[in-house]
């Protein structure tokens, strides 16, 4: 059974969303910004056999979905129809299960959590960002945010999050201009999702990304949280292996 949330069950919604930490995280930043009667931003609970089971966020044509333990099929399915659903993020599992019967293809990422000391290190030249100078950075950067990114919508949603308290973002300074940045993206209340660290690609090869990596670590650590983030490519997580992230699990995204 797929369940609207509203403000009578926005707790039930936040407690699934515990069961993983970076996109469930993102997906109850997602709800507090938004609101339950959003046109772009929707929330759902998965319920199974009377049980809370699944926290669902639609954005546009993408689904996440945030589990507790091995849910069915059904619902899913419809809802990706009924919606027109284009993209399904999950847990590596359920990402394969859904590839076999929906099609389409897949890719996946590693779920990390930081398993080092506290980072004493200080970090002078990063401070909170102007989202032009960081998007200009992500354009920069890499392929992907030239193709996915458009100024206005990036930008609106992000200032949306930030107001929730939930999402901080930080540009890097070295010789007089912005090189890199990076994000808090989403937060619960034992963790803290790093994301899109970035630095432009004159200044890469120096240790940059790991520098600003640190830096988030360190303001997370701040709060009491353990910092995580998916890595988005097996190549990348080794590189956070080598400043003490670990792999937890395996994510998939489904393009249909």
């Amino acid at each position: 059974m797929i369940i609207k949330v509203d403000s009578t069950n926005t707790a039930r919604y936040k407690e699934l969303c515990k069961a993983e930490h970076v996109f469930g995280s993102r997906s109850f930043t997602a709800l507090c910004a938004y609101g339950t009667e959003h046109s772009v931003h929707k929330f759902w609970i998965l319920s199974e056999d009377g049980k809370d089971a699944a926290a669902l966020h639609l954005n546009g044509q993408v689904l996440t979905i945030v589990k507790k333990n091995k849910i069915g099929t059904d619902d899913i399915i419809a809802l990706t129809k009924a919606f027109e659903i284009h993209e399904i993020d999950s847990d590596w599992d359920l990402c394969e299960e859904l590839h076999a019967i929906l099609g389409g293809f897949t890719e996946s990422s590693y779920y990390m959590c930081y398993n080092g000391g506290e980072i004493t290190e200080e970090f002078p030249d990063i401070k909170p960002a102007d989202l032009r100078d960081v998007y200009s950075v992500l354009q920069q950067s890499h392929e992907y945010y030239r193709t996915h990114l458009k100024y206005e919508p990036w930008a609106n949603n992000l200032e949306n999050c930030i107001k929730t308290g939930c999402t901080e973002v930080y540009q890097l300074e070295r010789d007089g201009r912005v090189i890199g940045t990076g994000s808090i993206i989403s937060q619960d209340d034992t963790h803290a999702a790093i994301a899109a660290v970035a630095v432009i690609p004159e200044y890469r090869l120096r240790g940059i990304g790991s520098y600003i990596t640190n830096f988030l670590v360190k303001e997370i650590q701040k709060k009491g949280k353990t910092p995580c983030l998916i890595s988005g490519y097996d190549e990348v997580a080794e590189l956070y292996k080598k400043i003490n992230f670990v792999t937890v699990g395996r994510w998939g995204e489904l393009y249909i």
